[in-house]
């Protein structure tokens, strides 16, 4: 018998439903005042044969745990025994492992580690937010170089505009000098506003303003603003 087919229910027979002066045998009257006591032994002793047999376990209760999802006490048995079997195995069930269960040398050392690896995020992060910022600032001062060309007009001097004042301009006259063999030409680099290039003592070209100024002198093979198509290179 389980455990509900022992549960002790009304007496069958209770005094209060005697008669005050009971017309009944001696023998009759013991046996009725026994029959409680008997009922309630019956059903202790059925209790304690329920709660002792190999079935008893699959009819307890068991309150469920994170760790061991069950409903009975020999559910919850099972369950533990498979997670036990599982590790020795090698596949512990995600989960089952908690901190608590750790030994505090081993919860000490991941907390380190943590604290560690928070610590070169940081670091980390830090450092590419410096790295972008210093790309952020030379891709903003990166140099543009800007390729044109000029006929000169065979006077003096010419003032050749630009949209922007140049860092540097490379000259090439006689308009052939960008390409390597021709004889007969010659170029200027000019640096800074205000610093000629000269040939001769004689001004040759120079970074004026918006753009740069050149100079033609046949006598003296300055030839930046001879009558023909020249090239340049600027640097803004």
């Amino acid at each position: 018998m389980g455990f509900a087919e022992n549960k002790q229910q009304e007496f069958t027979k209770k005094i209060r439903d005697l008669p005050d002066q009971p017309n009944m045998q001696p023998h009759e009257l013991k046996e009725y005042f026994d029959s409680s006591p008997e009922e309630l032994r019956q059903s202790h002793n059925g209790l304690c044969d329920a709660l002792t047999a190999k079935t008893a376990a699959s009819a307890l209760g068991f309150s469920r745990t994170a760790g061991v999802p069950a409903d009975t006490v020999q559910a919850a048995v099972e369950n533990v025994q498979q997670q036990l079997d599982a590790a020795v195995m090698g596949n512990i069930p995600s989960g089952s492992v908690t901190g608590d269960k750790l030994a505090q040398d081993v919860r000490d050392r991941l907390t380190a580690i943590e604290s560690a690896a928070a610590a070169e995020a940081s670091t980390r992060a830090g450092a590419d937010s410096n790295l972008q910022n210093q790309i952020n600032t030379l891709s903003a001062a990166k140099c543009e170089v800007h390729i044109g060309s000029y006929t000169g007009n065979g006077a003096d001097s010419q003032h050749i505009a630009l949209h922007f004042a140049p860092k540097a301009v490379l000259l090439f006259a006689k308009g052939c000098a960008l390409y390597p063999g021709i004889q007969d030409t010659n170029g200027a680099l000019l640096l800074l506003p205000g610093i000629q290039s000269t040939a001769y003592d004689r001004p040759a070209a120079e970074i004026s303003g918006n753009g740069f100024t050149v100079y033609y002198n046949g006598s003296y093979k300055i030839y930046f603003n001879a009558p023909e198509a020249h090239h340049f290179i600027a640097f803004k």
